[in-house]
């Protein structure tokens, strides 16, 4: 598999693992500070940043300053996607955000 295919298991990856899947949840309902996400999910903030990390990385999340505090909001539409299956909300968003993306023949 080229690097370029990687991408889109990655992002499947990191959305294997459930305390970043609480934190789309818990984005879904509004945007929110790392202190708010901390604070709702009883975590530690370095666990919390990282996992925010890798999930900007994918382009799920993303983020505003507001003065010294970064507020972090929903950035991919994959997840207000209705009728569609998983396969078809990773391939969409592969599309759209993965770098490197796989070219078709």
């Amino acid at each position: 598999m080229n690097q370029g295919t990687e991408q889109p298991f990655k992002c499947m990856e990191v959305l294997g693992n459930r305390l970043r899947v609480e934190i789309i949840c818990l984005l879904q309902e509004k945007p929110r500070t790392v202190q708010e996400v901390c604070h709702v999910l009883g975590r530690e903030q370095s666990l919390i940043s990282h996992s925010l990390k890798q999930l900007r990385e994918c382009n799920f999340v993303d983020y505003r300053k507001e003065g010294k505090k970064s507020v972090y909001y929903i950035k991919s539409e994959i997840f207000n996607k209705k009728n569609k299956t998983i396969f078809e909300m990773f391939e969409e968003h592969a599309k759209t955000y993965c770098k490197n993306k796989h070219k078709e023949e």
